[in-house]
């Protein structure tokens, strides 16, 4: 499902509507229920927890790439900085990791500092279908789970070749809505987290291709979407008295129910999660 470039007005009014979301009641679930990290966890067994499989996570994806002290690096819808603290640690790499949630941001830079890492960590409020950085000034471009709320993808893979050095990679990972989801279906699955669209694999391929990117691996990481969102759930419900004193009853309700629609339609192929390395040509 390609897009097309997209007026700025309606770019602008998507924008808008994730950054309401993620500093809205969403915060108190993603903060309370998965903490450093807010993306889907790569898990090895059903006794894993999702902190455990959501840090394997970002082991996973830096195994495809070689990085180094040398190195910087773009986290681009960075949350709280969890990948970009682990980055830094790891690799020794220097990291700015930007975001449209000022929640995320505030948090991301409180938890930075205790952990003695804002030498190698900075934080940015960036717009990632227009990103206020020059050209050719990264290695590498990140990101997690964050293109599924683009408005223009295109633009989005367009600005991540803008900002790479040649020679640099783009390493991402995405939730996916596959092709022939039932429309019905696929609103919901668009509602849960306010994305204007979700592309199946196919369209980033060729996005990738069009925007100058050569793609190195591609891995299909789906199993892991319905443990994650199911977890998620059980903790939800599990807690539901202490979030319904800070967020709502309605909310709590509502958001229970989505995360199982989610679980659902994972577990009948219809989201998928994948893993893209590619290269600028």
């Amino acid at each position: 499902m390609n897009v097309q470039t997209q007026d700025r007005a309606a770019v602008d009014s998507i924008v808008a509507q994730t950054k309401d979301y993620y500093d809205g009641p969403a915060d108190q679930i993603y903060r309370h229920i998965w903490g450093e990290n807010i993306h889907i966890g790569y898990f090895e067994n059903s006794e894993d927890s999702l902190r455990e499989a959501m840090k394997r996570s970002n082991e996973r994806m830096a195994k495809g790439v070689e990085l180094g002290s040398d190195d910087t690096v773009l986290d681009v819808g960075s949350g709280y900085g969890a990948l970009a603290r682990f980055l830094a640690k790891r690799y020794g790499c220097d990291v700015v990791a930007s975001n449209i949630s000022e929640r995320e941001l505030e948090w991301g830079r409180e938890l930075t500092a205790e952990q003695g890492l804002d030498d190698k960590v900075s934080f940015a409020w960036a717009d990632f279908h227009a990103l206020p950085f020059e050209d050719d000034g990264f290695d590498y471009y990140w990101s997690q789970e964050a293109f599924l709320h683009a408005a223009d993808k295109a633009a989005v893979l367009t600005e991540a070749r803008r900002v790479l050095k040649p020679g640099g990679a783009i390493v991402f990972t995405d939730l996916l809505v596959r092709d022939g989801t039932p429309a019905a279906d696929r609103e919901r699955i668009y509602d849960r987290v306010k994305s204007p669209d979700m592309w199946d694999s196919g369209a980033y391929l060729s996005a990738l291709e069009q925007a100058g990117f050569n793609v190195e691996t591609h891995e299909n990481w789906s199993e892991h979407v319905a443990p994650t969102y199911a977890w998620v759930r059980d903790q939800l419900e599990l807690r539901r008295e202490w979030f319904e004193d800070r967020i709502g009853k309605e909310a709590v309700d509502r958001t229970s129910a989505a995360l199982q629609f989610w679980v659902d339609a994972a577990d009948a192929g219809r989201i998928g999660w994948e893993y893209f390395v590619a290269r600028t040509h």
